[in-house]
């Protein structure tokens, strides 16, 4: 079924030639393959950006070069990026962690997967002709597909938007981004982090898209995203980015299905053990440079980018990637996506995120890849069961280990049937898996999607696939697992019908969100945030809505796994110890890969500070950004130097502080006690500078500096006359320095004329 949607190209009807703001693209017109669809343009392997080769290595992109000399033949296909993350391809490696039906979706893409290249950033179109005549002037909505599955392998090219286009009548895209190590190998130096290559890709497309779409016919202000899996999580960054809104947003729409960036896998909130991994096995740092948190990190980009891509593919193959975890995916880089989802995607951050319509899918059992082919088959073992969640658990948290692993046993054990049956062992297992990894982050960026809090005017849909695969139904008929997997929506969503015969019943058909109150082949599709209900479309053979899906098992995962969580997090006194799984570095008792034993805080370096978030239009309530809370810093060091060098660090920090403050306060009291004693002699000096001369030839007044012993003052029976003062005062005194020259003046004249004067005068120390 998903190989005919494929390749679905017929011999060429005419050559069609654009004149875009690129330059002339001169594409193919084909016909989707039946009577009453119309023919549909193809303009394939168009350059949006430059080749990420030799120095624009693991760096963000480049836009394309203008072909304004000659027109641009897109008539085939461009390279695929490099796959550096492809699965295993031999069948009995693959059937012992993968199912059947993983491993048969694979091998229908390979042979569009196998022209590989770094030189790979190309889009294609899928342009209409117009049903109505009437209609030519109105221009049309935009589909823009970015594939998914997995960070490090797929490509746009096997997806053939013809049918879509056609039945739909709307342009369809589809493209490529640079994946795994190429698109995302996330590095951080000083306190700035970056490796979000991989998606400037996709923002350099959509700018790109939204100059040339007019000359197509196509609406730049009606741009729908699309992605599955690690494509949706994606889209969803983008939707918070503020890089995607220069002038006006380059997209309007957003289709999530099966993931989010909200899931434990979407961001790698670690790089660098990764990164100097990598540049290890190329032979570009040492293991002594690994110690070291941030030696030479350019250095070895440069050595990086001069290997051949085959040996960074391989030494990226190489790396032991913890199971459930991805080790090259978005990182927080303060650019592209400016901090963690959870803050990204809340109403205290801005209205971003929340301006976008957003329709959510999932299927049935989206993490059943997770599990062998054996496993689904035959179902699993209470051993194994224990293994999956020990694993589960200490790959993705970091406190109270222990009290989580009980609490995940206890909530996906079927108490009315508790006997160890392997089938409902497994049903259990799938079923955690997939709440953990897709649906309780889906459902929770639902919720943040349509807060009451400050709302904005994007709409929130959800949809569950539960149509069950024929193909799935043949290979496992007693198998017992009922329901879609992932993966199974897509061909559907490329048009083909949900019956067979049944041309009209598509599954896109319900996804245009263009005039809602949406309808779904005649049943009215509610928005997900009604009043007392959280509204979903069951698409089955007979659709109907239903509310709060699996409302129990996201509780359990959004709300008493996180307070467990953070009580680890906050207690105080607590031994690590304590937060050990048994037999916690026994790998025998693990499933797959586990996560080294390494600090709690699983962050290189605090996000950097948000960009400024602009306010929603159409709201009156300003929003504020949040800013980022920071968390101490981390290396790749064993996890008590790190931890407790910070604090060490900061308390030497205080220390030196508060010694110097000491130190300026005694300066400055020092300073003052002398200046206060340096007064008090001036003072003493004033009064002391002039004095009386009692014995002068002449009447001129003559003042000499008398010490305390030779001042000359009043007798005892003078003591109380008011003309009495003393000799020792100084005529510069404001108070009795007239007096004193007065005194002076009559005293010179009873010695001239000789006349009898006071009384002797007694010397009295003052």
């Amino acid at each position: 079924m998903l190989a005919s949607m494929l390749i679905n190209r017929t011999c060429c009807a005419d050559i069609r030639s654009v004149n875009t703001g690129w330059g002339i693209l001169r594409g193919e017109v084909v016909s989707p393959g039946t009577e009453d669809l119309p023919p549909v343009a193809q303009y394939l392997g168009v350059p949006y950006g430059v080749a990420p080769t030799g120095q624009y290595r693991f760096n963000m992109a480049i836009s394309a070069a203008k072909w304004t000399n000659a027109a641009k033949d897109a008539r085939q296909l461009g390279s695929v990026c490099t796959q550096a993350g492809l699965p295993e391809l031999s069948v009995n490696k693959a059937f012992e962690y993968t199912s059947a039906q993983k491993f048969d979706y694979i091998h229908k893409l390979l042979p569009r997967l196998k022209q590989q290249s770094e030189d790979c950033l190309y889009l294609n179109l899928y342009v209409p002709e117009r049903l109505e005549v009437t209609i030519k002037e109105t221009l049309l909505p935009v589909l823009v597909i970015v594939h998914g599955d997995d960070y490090g392998w797929n490509s746009g090219n096997p997806y053939n938007g013809t049918i879509l286009a056609a039945h739909g009548q709307i342009i369809v895209i589809t493209l490529n981004y640079r994946l795994g190590v190429f698109g995302f190998l996330g590095r951080c130096e000083s306190s700035s982090c970056q490796g979000n290559s991989g998606i400037s890709d996709l923002v350099s497309a959509l700018k790109m898209l939204s100059g040339i779409l007019p000359a197509f016919g196509g609406d730049p202000r009606a741009v729908t995203l699309l992605g599955w899996g690690s494509g949706a999580s994606l889209v969803s960054l983008l939707m918070a980015s503020p890089l995607t809104q220069p002038s006006r947003r380059l997209f309007q729409r957003a289709i999530l299905l099966d993931g989010t960036a909200l899931a434990p896998w979407a961001i790698t909130t670690n790089p660098q053990p990764f990164f100097m991994q990598l540049g290890e096995k190329l032979g570009c740092a040492s293991k002594n440079a690994s110690s070291q948190f941030n030696s030479g990190v350019e250095g070895i980009v440069r050595c990086m980018q001069e290997k051949p891509p085959e040996a960074v593919s391989k030494a990226a193959q190489k790396i032991e990637v913890p199971t459930f975890l991805s080790a090259f995916a978005p990182i927080v880089d303060g650019q592209l996506i400016p901090n963690r989802p959870k803050v990204s995607f809340s109403s205290e951050f801005g209205s971003l995120f929340r301006e976008i319509d957003l329709l959510v899918g999932t299927t049935t059992h989206p993490a059943h890849q997770f599990l062998s082919n054996e496993d689904l088959k035959n179902g699993l073992s209470a051993e194994k069961r224990e293994k999956i969640f020990r694993t589960l658990v200490r790959n993705l948290y970091d406190f109270h280990r222990s009290e989580i692993y009980a609490s995940i046993v206890n909530e996906y054990t079927d108490w009315d049937n508790p006997q160890n049956n392997p089938k409902t062992i497994r049903n259990g297992v799938l079923g955690a898996l997939s709440d953990v990894l897709y649906n309780a982050p889906l459902v929770e960026t639902l919720r943040m999607h349509s807060s009451d809090d400050v709302r904005a005017q994007g709409k929130t849909f959800m949809f569950v696939f539960g149509h069950e695969t024929r193909s799935w139904n043949s290979e496992q008929p007693n198998s017992g697992v009922r329901g879609s997997l992932s993966g199974d929506h897509i061909p559907y969503i490329l048009g083909y019908p949900l019956m067979k015969g049944d041309k009209e019943n598509r599954l896109y058909d319900g996804f245009s969100m263009e005039d809602k109150e949406e309808k779904f082949h005649s049943i009215a599709w509610p928005q997900f945030n009604q009043p007392n209900r959280e509204a979903y479309l069951e698409i089955t053979d007979r659709p109907r809505i239903k509310n709060y899906y699996r409302n129990a098992q996201v509780g359990f995962w959004t709300g008493l796994v996180p307070q467990l969580q953070h009580a680890g997090k906050e207690g105080a006194g607590i031994p690590n110890e304590h937060h050990l799984l048994p037999k916690h570095f026994a790998k025998e008792t693990f499933f797959g890969r586990v996560r080294p034993y390494g600090p709690f805080a699983n962050e290189p370096f605090p996000p950097p500070p948000m960009p400024p978030s602009p306010p929603p239009k159409d709201i009156k309530k300003p929003t504020t950004a949040s800013f980022p809370e920071t968390t101490p810093s981390s290396s790749a060091v064993p996890v008590t130097g790190a931890y407790y060098g910070t604090y060490l660090t900061y308390i030497i920090a205080i220390g030196t502080g508060m010694l110097l403050l000491n130190i300026c306060v005694l300066i400055m009291i020092c300073r003052q006690c002398d200046k206060t004693r340096n007064s008090k002699k001036k003072l003493q000096l004033q009064y002391q500078t002039y004095a009386s001369n009692h014995h002068a030839p002449t009447g001129d007044m003559n003042f000499g500096l008398n010490s305390p012993l030779q001042e000359p003052l009043l007798s005892a029976s003078h003591k109380q006359s008011a003309s009495a003062l003393r000799s020792g005062v100084s005529p510069s005194c404001p108070r009795h320095g007239r007096a004193a020259i007065a005194l002076q003046g009559s005293r010179g004249n009873s010695v001239v004329s000789g006349g009898t004067g006071p009384p002797p005068l007694e010397e009295i120390q003052v």
